[in-house]
């Protein structure tokens, strides 16, 4: 042939090397280059929780054609715009966006939602949802203020009359590329500075985050600083008061005081009431919420009203946030007043909890541990892969979980580690509640189907999607987007139902003043007593 018996074309050598690293990958769980199979609907996902279980939510797929979903996805947005826009840095970023970028940034992230999604979605309901979006905002009242443009009535009125057109076009159009997507936002654009005159950039947020609104609470469109918070968020990284947050009849306590943060530094403690955050009553707010309030950049200040203990008049401080690495593993003691009984809090799943986990362990075990307590009430989860490996810490072998998606290579099966080493083989209790989600789940999940642990405590969050975060070329944002359901050992999705403990303990109605005096740490501890009772039994 032209090129030599021995030689290969280029573009054969380049195919051939694509080839190889996608085989490569594929072993470590790769979802970049996919295969798989699609979720069940989301009707036959209920009926597979247990009974008891609090619907997931994740809703069904993107329907704009029912009247009764389409409300539904109408509220949501509406939702979500009123709390996109009190953030200042977007507003910023909304005024200095160019079209050209905004457009580049939109085609990606719609072909990443359409490629990668663990349902499937079209190019057309994404425009639409947008555009519904865009919507919603000229309604809201904290988007007026922010763009004086939306505040004319008239044209305001003339605008939302195009968009309600616009949208049944979209929707009838079926575009099949991102590009044909990227080109509904340029008629919007230009309807916009036709008729109302908002910043490109407002029109452009609204496409991207609207697009990603309408999905599952867990896939989102994220900024440059955004997509810098969830690196640092998993990483471990923390900017804040320095303190932990939970919440007791619809009142929000500091759970933890971490050392050296601005809330230790002003004397606050564990138990210690918050009633306001920046002027805003925290009574009726999601723990989310609140946190997301006392968070901020390293440097800043924010205005709090604190109840000493829960109990007379609260005080004004005014605290600055600080940048805090935190432990994955919060608190790792022998249990006073139980002998034999080591106590363990783990808090998150970031880069190098199962090293920090084996050392708790190998600590506890020295300090004579026979029985152990994991505590993972009010852990929001974090990175799959080191629920696996801490996984290893307490399983020999087998499986720990099982992924399924739409896209090619997000269903993987994960076992333990070939050559991890088991850390703990005696018994054990896992303490989980409401807040424990996502990674923490799995790990709780593995533990108790494998017959290794007890749960003790509340049905947890019921978190059983995989997210990925995918960068858009050539830009500084990301789209965050679930590519997969999750599984137990017992193939059973976490998602919506979550788990069921073995022993159910109410939420006290107060902060115990210390850790035995906690009714789900001794129901726990009740619960080793009895495996060592059965275990003395049997021999």
């Amino acid at each position: 042939g032209p090129y030599g018996p021995r030689t290969m074309p280029s573009f054969a050598r380049r195919a051939l090397m694509l080839m190889v690293l996608l085989v490569a990958a594929l072993p470590a769980g790769c979802v970049a280059f996919p295969r798989g199979e699609y979720w069940p609907k989301y009707e036959s996902r209920l009926a597979d929780g247990a009974q008891g279980a609090k619907p997931g939510a994740v809703t069904a797929a993107l329907d704009w054609s029912s009247p009764a979903q389409a409300e539904a996805l109408r509220a949501r947005l509406r939702e979500a715009v009123a709390r996109r826009w009190s953030d200042d840095d977007l507003v910023v970023s909304a005024r200095a966006m160019t079209p050209g970028a905004g457009r580049w940034v939109y085609t990606g992230a719609m072909r990443t939602l359409v490629w990668f999604y663990v349902d499937p979605v079209t190019y057309g309901d994404l425009v639409a949802s947008g555009i519904e979006s865009l919507r919603a905002a000229l309604d809201d009242k904290t988007f007026r203020e922010k763009f004086s443009a939306a505040d004319d009535d008239t044209k305001r009125a003339r605008f939302a009359e195009a968009l309600e057109i616009l949208f049944l076009k979209a929707r009838a159009a079926h575009p099949i590329f991102a590009c044909q997507a990227a080109e509904w936002l340029d008629v919007v654009m230009e309807k916009n500075r036709a008729l109302l005159g908002l910043p490109d950039g407002a029109v452009v947020a609204e496409f991207l985050f609207g697009a990603t609104d309408v999905l599952d609470p867990y896939t989102r469109f994220l900024t440059a600083e955004m997509d810098r918070g969830y690196t640092q968020q998993l990483e471990g990284l923390y900017s804040g008061i320095g303190a932990s947050v939970a919440m007791h009849d619809g009142r929000v306590f500091l759970d933890e005081v971490f050392e050296d943060g601005a809330a230790a530094k002003a004397g606050l403690a564990p138990g210690d009431e918050i009633v306001s955050v920046d002027a805003k009553a925290v009574h009726g707010l999601g723990l989310a919420e609140v946190s997301r309030m006392l968070r901020g950049k390293a440097g800043t200040q924010v205005p709090v009203e604190v109840r000493s203990g829960g109990r007379g008049e609260p005080r004004a401080l005014v605290l600055e946030r600080t940048a805090i690495r935190l432990p994955a593993v919060r608190r790792a003691q022998m249990l006073e007043g139980e002998p034999g009984v080591g106590y363990l809090a783990l808090a998150a799943f970031k880069s190098g909890t199962d090293k920090e986990l084996r050392d708790a362990v190998a600590r506890l075990s020295d300090a004579g541990a026979k029985a152990l307590l994991v505590d993972l009430r009010g852990n929001p989860g974090g990175s799959l892969f080191q629920a696996v490996a801490t996984a290893a810490v307490f399983l020999k072998d087998g499986r720990v979980l099982r992924t399924r998606g739409r896209a090619p290579g997000a269903g993987w099966t994960y076992n333990v580690p070939l050559f991890a080493h088991q850390a703990w083989t005696g018994p054990m209790v896992v303490l989980v509640d409401e807040h424990t989600a996502s990674a923490a789940e799995v790990l709780a999940a593995a533990l108790a189907r494998r017959g290794r642990a007890t749960l003790v405590g509340r049905r947890t969050y019921g978190k059983g999607a995989a997210q990925v975060n995918l960068p858009i070329a050539a830009s500084d944002s990301a789209v965050c987007v679930t590519v997969a359901r999750v599984y137990d050992p017992d193939d059973r999705c976490l998602e919506g139902a979550g788990l069921a403990p073995d022993t159910v303990v109410p939420a006290p109605t107060e902060l115990p003043s210390t850790l035995v005096d906690d009714p789900v740490v001794r129901a726990g501890v009740a619960a080793l007593r009895a495996q060592e009772a059965a275990s003395s039994a049997h021999r």
